[in-house]
């Protein structure tokens, strides 16, 4: 019998709008970040806004409104680097 031992990886999915800089248009999306890139930008004084706004500043986007997270968690199959499990 194979037992499966998977990689759990603790995320936030932040509802985010967003204005194309080139454009002008708003969008509205997601972005899901692991909970370890929150805590590491904590350690060097950056909030999740601070965080998310340079994230799409770097692709051109200015953010405009960052909703309340939701916590997921993917457990990922070492052998086949797959998700084997995702909250939704």
């Amino acid at each position: 019998m194979k037992t499966s031992i998977g990689i759990t990886i603790q995320t936030r999915t932040f509802p985010v709008t967003l204005r194309d800089n080139r454009s002008g248009e708003t969008i509205e999306g997601t972005l899901t970040l692991a909970k370890e890139q929150l805590q590491a930008a904590a350690l060097v004084g950056m909030d999740n806004r601070d965080l998310i706004s340079r994230i799409y500043s770097r692709e051109g986007y200015k953010v405009l409104e960052i909703g309340t997270p939701k916590k997921r968690e993917i457990i990922i199959d070492p052998e086949s680097g797959r998700a084997i499990n995702a909250d939704t």
